[in-house]
């Protein structure tokens, strides 16, 4: 499926402006020989490569949905699906990309240029040094399992695969809310950290970094109880909002979203609570990373009643706290994310 024009074998000086380019790191004018070559190769005289020379996949894979995207090289999506996860996990999910790969192609039809790369988001940790996976609880049969190896060879192109939230740091970071320190704060099911330190991805020795979590806020860290999803998410999740909610005697069987609807004074005391943990969640990332700005996604952090309420409790911080955000991206956060990894790895 590859371009012809891509298969021509360039020069080094055209390949290396090539790397730059797709990396992000320049955009030069050139001349000559190097001009030629990368004007076959999708390119212009400035340095800069074409939008629409190739399309790249990306992928965000969560424990409820996954959201794949067919885009161009700026970001501008061409095609996109959604449904649930493959609730087998393993085999099946690495199926489930495969047809979803299939499914953006038709939609774009007769696009012309060749899909060349894919990048995804799960919900665990992805060493840096071995890309295995690690914490990942809410899909089953990829523990310490190569999934880029395995995606690369069933869609039979090059894959990169990366934290979630990670990327939706990086998505925003791309086409939203930019700064050169910047943290991304996922809130909806669970809760999950992504932080851009000086525009590069921060991920830590073992891919861990961000597992927020775990940190030691509103529940006991050592408790066995808390040891499956970690003391601040069992507290700020989802399931947790709701159960909190039935043990003041509201009426069983409601969801979040009719929570939300509804105006019922004790869950209003509990969006109370919940903005206060996430205070002290940003005040625990001001004091290692020291973000610009703290940008909130997910299907709870990105409401403003939320992001008001938190940073109402900032307020009463006597030092600086970096500036709350909504996400400019929305639900597209990760999967923008996931399609700047795979246009890295292309």
């Amino acid at each position: 499926m590859t371009h012809p024009a891509l298969r021509r074998q360039l020069s080094a000086p055209a390949r290396d402006t090539l790397c730059d380019v797709l990396t992000g790191k320049r955009a030069v004018l050139v001349d000559g020989d190097v001009a030629s070559d990368l004007t076959l190769a999708g390119g212009e005289s400035s340095g800069v490569l074409r939008a629409e020379v190739a399309l790249l996949m990306g992928c965000d894979v969560g424990g409820t949905k996954v959201h794949s995207v067919l885009a161009d090289l700026e970001g501008n999506c061409l095609a996109e699906v959604r449904e649930s996860t493959a609730p087998e996990g393993g085999a099946a999910l690495v199926a489930q990309v495969v047809r979803h790969r299939d499914q953006l192609l038709a939609q774009v039809g007769g696009h012309g240029a060749p899909l060349m790369a894919a990048g995804l988001g799960i919900p665990g940790a992805v060493d840096p040094k071995s890309g295995r996976i690690s914490r990942m609880p809410n899909i089953a049969g990829l523990h310490d399992a190569d999934l880029a190896g395995l995606l690369s060879k069933a869609l039979g192109l090059p894959v990169a695969v990366e934290n979630d939230v990670t990327l939706a740091a990086q998505g925003e970071y791309w086409l939203g809310h930019r700064a050169e320190s910047m943290a991304f704060l996922a809130l909806g099911t669970g809760i999950g950290l992504g932080q851009m330190v000086h525009g590069q991805m921060l991920r830590g020795a073992s891919g861990t970094a961000g597992e927020v979590a775990a940190l030691p806020i509103g529940a006991n860290p050592f408790d066995p109880a808390t040891f499956a999803t970690g003391a601040l998410e069992s507290t700020v999740s989802a399931a947790s909002l709701v159960a909190a909610y039935e043990a003041r005697g509201g009426a069983r069987g409601q969801t979040l979203h009719d929570l939300f609807a509804a105006d019922d004074p004790r869950f209003q005391d509990i969006l109370d609570g919940l903005a206060e943990r996430l205070a002290l969640t940003v005040m625990s990332i001001a004091a290692i990373t020291d973000p610009e700005i703290v940008v909130f996604g997910g299907s709870v952090g990105q409401r403003s009643d939320i992001v008001s309420r938190v940073s109402a409790q900032l307020q009463r911080v006597p030092h600086p706290m970096p500036e709350c955000r909504i996400s400019r991206l929305g639900n597209r956060a990760g999967v923008l994310g996931a399609v700047w990894l795979a246009r890295q790895r292309h």
